[in-house]
């Protein structure tokens, strides 16, 4: 049986996140230059833009050797649990030393 690489839908959430900020950003800064309200716009352009990246991903794990695609799966869970440890400590004021 072959084993496939599947990214967590935690990271997928957090790709739709970045996706979705990064583009609102550069439309409010064309909008800027442009002088003309782009704003409505970001939804559609994020949604087909987080669409394309995910299959970019899902393309590039595709060429992974059935092997190793357990390794990758638990690599790919590693990075959401860091993700997630590094976001719970920025949202508590831990104190220093």
């Amino acid at each position: 049986m072959e084993q496939i690489v599947v990214l967590p839908e935690e990271l997928k959430a957090l790709i739709a996140i970045a996706v979705t900020f990064a583009v609102t950003q550069a439309l409010k800064w064309l909008s800027a230059q442009l002088k003309f309200d782009l704003s409505g716009y970001s939804a559609q352009v994020a949604a087909a833009l987080v669409g394309a990246v995910l299959v970019f991903f899902h393309a590039a794990a595709s060429n992974v050797p059935a092997e190793f695609a357990p390794i990758v799966n638990q690599v790919l869970v590693l990075v959401v649990v860091i993700l997630g440890a590094k976001g719970l400590y920025k949202s508590f004021n831990f104190p220093k030393g």
